[in-house]
Parts: structure tokens; sequence; C-alpha cells
């Protein structure tokens, strides 16, 4: 699927898939619909397996490139799959992310144990036959000081031409608390940073990166595509990344996402919705 020049290419990637059976299913339901055109594999959760095989069996139809699978790389929840490091606890279980992200700008992690243990998870979905479009981060700690150069080196390594900054600009939901704010800003600076050195290494990355829970938070259809819109450089792709599948939040993303809604901002935006290969 190629996007008329001079149209907004939007992806439409999806976060988390393999973190439960519900949460995939959720998120393939919508990529069925047409509307989420990319997701993002958790390799050490309790879904991964059904999730690698429900990946490998769309990157072997005919609609491989219309929909695209990257590596939701994750060091701050659940078991590591190279066991106890500096990176988890004593039971090998990787440390949440608010204190793995201070050990990392305080350089308290070992990134030998960085690379193993994301190169392990990179390893685990490639094994199984997925055609893998892009790198991200789970809760974006992929940005972190040092992490990102081990990204960078494991991208390269295995001819993964992609990698999400969080290149975010205006629009804060209603009720952000302080310490959220400032980790907002954090991953934002990251994500500037990051970009420029991936332009430098000829990696790729979207142009805009947009988080669908904020977007929903606009009253209307109109003020929503503006917003999509916004900033986006000439032939740039944005991403809006989101979280379908499962309950709650998820619910509700899954639930606007599959709605006339969604479909009138795309066209209120004059998007056309494409995979990862497109950035």
């Amino acid at each position: 699927m190629t996007a008329a020049p001079g149209t907004l290419r939007v992806v439409v990637n999806a976060d988390d898939f393999g973190a439960s059976r519900e949460v995939s299913e959720g998120i393939e339901a919508c990529m069925g619909a047409g509307v989420v055109t990319s997701t993002t594999i958790l390799a050490n959760q309790p879904g991964t397996e059904d999730a690698l095989e429900r990946a490998a069996a769309r990157s072997r139809g005919a609609e491989a490139r219309s929909c695209s699978f990257g590596v939701h790389l994750n060091l701050c929840e659940g078991p590591a799959l190279t066991g106890r490091s500096s990176l988890t606890d004593a039971a090998g279980v990787l440390v949440r992310k608010r204190p793995q992200a201070l050990r990392a700008f305080l350089r308290r992690i070992d990134l030998g144990d960085v690379e193993r243990e994301l190169g392990a998870q990179i390893a685990r979905v490639l094994g199984a036959g997925v055609a893998v479009s892009h790198l991200d981060g789970h809760k974006h700690l992929h940005q972190l000081p040092g992490v990102a150069d081990v990204v960078m080196a494991l991208a390269e390594r295995h001819g993964v031409e992609r990698v999400r900054c969080t290149r975010e600009r205006g629009l804060w939901p209603p009720g952000v608390r302080t310490v959220d704010g400032l980790s907002r800003l954090v991953r934002r600076r990251r994500g500037s940073v990051l970009a420029r050195r991936l332009r430098a290494r000829g990696l790729r990355s979207p142009g805009r990166t947009l988080d669908l829970a904020e977007l929903m938070h606009l009253p209307a259809t109109r003020e929503r595509a503006a917003h999509l819109a916004a900033g986006a450089r000439a032939g740039a792709v944005v991403e809006l990344f989101c979280h379908p599948g499962g309950p709650g939040k998820r619910a509700r993303e899954t639930e606007f996402l599959l709605s006339p809604a969604f479909a009138e901002l795309v066209r209120e935006a004059g998007a056309a919705l494409v995979p990862y290969w497109e950035v």
C-alpha cells in the first residue's frame, strides 16, 4: 500500500502485541479492520508465543506488506530472557520503568546486559519467521542514555532500518501530574537527540509521533485532524501510536479506532494509513 505523492501518511502502530492473548486479539481485530497498520511485539510476555504465530502468519500472507511488525524492546516489565543481570531484581524480573530509567541516567546498568537482553528479544521475533520492520521501546526506554547506542547497533546488525523516536509536540492531556509531565519532557528531549543520531547513521524514523490517547482528549474531529497534520514535514510519515485490546483504557482506544469518529478523523486530515515499511 503506497500513498499518492503529497498525501499525509500516517502509521497507526499498536504497542504491546503479545502482552496477553486478549490484547493481541484486540490489536489483530483493528488490523483486520484496516485501522491499525502496524504493531510491535513484546518478546517476554505471557501472550508472546500466540502473538508470534499471528505475526508470522500475516508476514507470509498476501497482505504481508500492508501491515508491519516491529519489536517492542522491553527493559522494564516481566522476566528477562537472559536471566539475572544489572537490569533485573534477584528473581530475574526486569526493574520497573522509573527506577530503571534513573539507573540508566546514573550509568548504573551494564550496557553489555542491555545488548544481550534486547538482542535476545529481537532474535526471538526474527526466529519465529516475522519480518521486522522497526524497533521501538516499551515505555520509550530505548531512548535512554547508553541504551540508544545499543539499540542503533542492534538495528544495524539485524538489518532493521527504522527506529521510533518520540518526537511529540504540544497537546497535553488534562490532569497530568508533575512527575508525569517531567517524564514526558525528558522523553521528547531524548527523542529529538535520537532522531539526529539515527539520521547520521542512515537509519530512519517517523517525522513526528503522537499518542492516540492524547488525541482523543480533543473535543472535535476538526481539532483532532488539525493536530494530526500539524508540523508534518513534506513527505515525512507521522506515527500515531496506540494501545488497543483488553479492558479499561485499552477498550476505549479499541472502540475509538473502530468507530465512525476515527474514520471521519482520517478523512478530515486527508490521511492515508500506511505500514511502517513506508517510513
